[in-house]
């Protein structure tokens, strides 16, 4: 059963990269189903867009399908939503974390829309997050508990940082530009690989950058002075491919943060820090014109996810970003 699932789950992500090789992108599909049937998943729904994706699905749905197994189901086309529903609920009894129990929502919809049962094992998923989310505001199920870093610890994280590329010249003579990416993450609201290893020297304009994000979607945002001058400066200086290589970015960061005194070690705090910002402008300025609070919170919920890359409809990401 296993292995079956992997060659599903392989299929579907071989499906977008040959799909990749004819110039569609996500978007393009996400307005295909829009077009076409009203929703914006629709064209989407048997395909795995990430490598590291279908790896994380193959973890989770491993026991998912070894749970049907001991419960009699032979084959994987037999595991039904009754299936799904009885697994979540073995999750509940064993202690998982609403985030535990919300990934494997996620997975069974996408290995039931790899057998071509989308429909009803996704009805089941909202009921079953209707009654998680009623169990962790009863105390039954842990809720995230996610560390939060403070503007002040980013600000000396970041300073930090730019000690550490500094010592890094002088003792290895190469240029390095960790404390740079960590800015564009705190004032623009970009990903860390947006930041570093997507961030190149034409993407560095008088007043903006050009951000290459998700799907190979491309957003601009607007560039303190400051910063601008000195990414260019960096650039003019040396003649890296990129900003900086990611990974180790994210472990310099790491290293920064807990430096400084911190907790929240990674690199998306500052996408949240930004995005706050962001969001408590935008709200200030929508009042100011005299709209109402509450249409005032809405739209500038909608323009903060804009900004970041997402749609303005994905509200449910609002808590990921905006939570205090």
């Amino acid at each position: 059963m296993k292995e079956e699932l992997h060659q599903r789950l392989w299929a579907a992500h071989a499906r977008w990269l040959e799909l990749q090789k004819t110039g569609v992108r996500k978007h393009d599909l996400k307005m295909a189903g829009l077009r076409n049937r009203g929703d914006i998943w629709w064209e989407c729904r048997n395909l795995i867009f990430m490598g590291n994706t279908r790896v994380t699905y193959e973890r989770t749905l491993k026991h998912f399908v070894e749970f049907c197994h001991a419960g009699g189901i032979q084959e994987n086309r037999d595991i039904t939503k009754r299936e799904m529903r009885e697994y979540v609920r073995h999750c509940v009894e064993k202690g998982a974390s609403q985030s535990t129990l919300d990934k494997v929502r996620s997975a069974c919809v996408k290995f039931a829309a790899c057998y071509g049962k989308y429909e009803s094992f996704h009805a089941m998923s909202e009921k079953l997050g209707r009654e998680i989310r009623e169990l962790v505001e009863d105390g039954v199920i842990r809720s995230p508990e996610h560390q939060r870093v403070t503007p002040a610890v980013a600000e000396r994280a970041i300073q930090r940082l730019h000690e550490l590329d500094e010592r890094s010249r002088v003792k290895a003579g190469v240029p390095r530009a960790y404390g740079l990416a960590a800015e564009l993450q705190r004032h623009c609201g970009l990903r860390a690989l947006e930041a570093t290893e997507r961030m190149t020297r034409d993407r560095v304009a008088a007043d903006h950058v050009v951000v290459w994000g998700k799907g190979g979607k491309q957003r601009s945002r607007p560039l303190p002075k400051d910063l601008g001058d000195r990414l260019r400066g960096y650039f003019t200086a040396s003649v890296p491919a990129c900003l900086a290589p990611c990974h180790p970015y994210e472990t310099a960061w790491r290293r920064a943060v807990l430096d400084v005194g911190g907790r929240s070690t990674g690199t998306h705090a500052l996408r949240r820090l930004w995005a706050r910002d962001f969001k408590n402008q935008r709200y200030h300025e929508y009042v100011s014109r005299g709209m109402s609070a509450e249409d005032a919170e809405a739209a500038a919920v909608a323009d903060t996810l804009e900004a970041l890359g997402h749609g303005r409809d994905r509200d449910e990401l609002r808590a990921a970003y905006l939570a205090a």
